[in-house]
């Protein structure tokens, strides 16, 4: 290998390790002034590095969420701060973010361009997500995980995590565990337009790894809360299958068979997650119920 090419083949890690460490050692100063004149350099210079995106994506959230402690009265919304003997307002507490906008606008539009050049990037496209969630943007939150998972099944590149590391896991391990983090707080605003971006996005999970589980069994419970107890019993039968050793679906399966008067199945569901977690959090919850069942089974 001629030295010209190996000096290619370094530059691009040097790269990502030389304005990493710049970022990190300008931080560590907590100058916000120095941080932005770095930021502002790197956006000229580090158009075309990942690590440019990720970090300072993840600097401007971060400054976005640091709280101000004002004596001025709260506005609408905002937590006051009271007298703690009169009960009297003395002030307000807010963010950065909540007093300039524009601060969170600046981690989605860095996200955004870096998931855009660097697609595999697993980080920033994750990190995409999670900011336009957390902005309000649940559709768009979607769209973008939509688009990882169809990246996911192109065969010949792989997914790669920060500083252009292997992720921590396999993908067909990592990946819907994480998008699981995104699911959950759909389906817990029980409003119809995010059951139906959850259901959306459980269904391009599943396509995409149809052997893990998490996302059955979470179609089990947006079947149940939609009033369809045979379809979610049928998503919690899959999900049982895909990980039979998973206690916590287990315990969701022990009390769908409970419920359908199967009670040879609950009993050998409820055995089965004492035999492999005993001390766990359902162990106590499956006793009681394995109790009353062969309570009943005896009468």
């Amino acid at each position: 290998m001629t030295r010209l090419v190996l000096a290619l083949l370094l530059f691009p890690a040097l790269a990502l390790a030389d304005f990493a460490e710049d970022f990190k050692t300008t931080r560590a100063t907590k100058d916000h002034a120095a941080m932005v004149k770095l930021l502002e350099s790197a956006a000229k210079t580090e158009a075309d590095n990942p690590e440019y995106y990720a970090l300072a994506s993840n600097y401007w959230w971060s400054f976005a969420g640091e709280i101000n402690l004002s004596t001025k009265p709260a506005a609408k919304g905002e937590p006051s701060i009271r007298d703690k003997d009169s009960g009297e307002e003395v002030g307000s507490i807010s963010t950065n973010g909540d007093l300039d906008p524009s601060l969170r606008k600046k981690a989605v539009d860095l996200t955004g361009t870096g998931f855009a050049k660097f697609p595999r990037r697993l980080d920033i496209g994750l990190g995409h997500a999670h900011v336009r969630l957390k902005t309000g943007d649940a559709k768009g939150a979607v769209a973008t995980l939509r688009q990882i998972l169809k990246l996911a099944a192109t065969p010949g590149n792989e997914f790669l995590w920060t500083a252009n590391a292997p992720l921590p896991a396999p993908a067909g391990e990592f990946l819907p565990e994480a998008i699981q983090g995104y699911t959950a707080p759909l389906f817990q605003a029980e409003t119809e337009e995010s059951d139906a971006l959850c259901k959306e996005l459980l269904d391009a999970t599943v396509a995409a790894f149809p052997e893990h589980p998490y996302a059955y069994n979470l179609l089990a419970a947006l079947a149940d809360a939609k009033g369809d107890k045979e379809e979610s019993y049928r998503f919690l039968k899959l999900a049982a299958e895909k990980a039979p050793e998973d206690v916590l679906i287990l315990n969701n399966l022990a009390d769908a068979h409970r419920d359908r008067g199967k009670k040879e199945e609950a009993i050998a569901a409820y055995e089965k997650i004492l035999k492999l977690d005993p001390d766990g959090d359902a162990a106590a919850a499956a006793r009681e119920e394995l109790g009353k069942l062969r309570a009943t089974s005896a009468e």
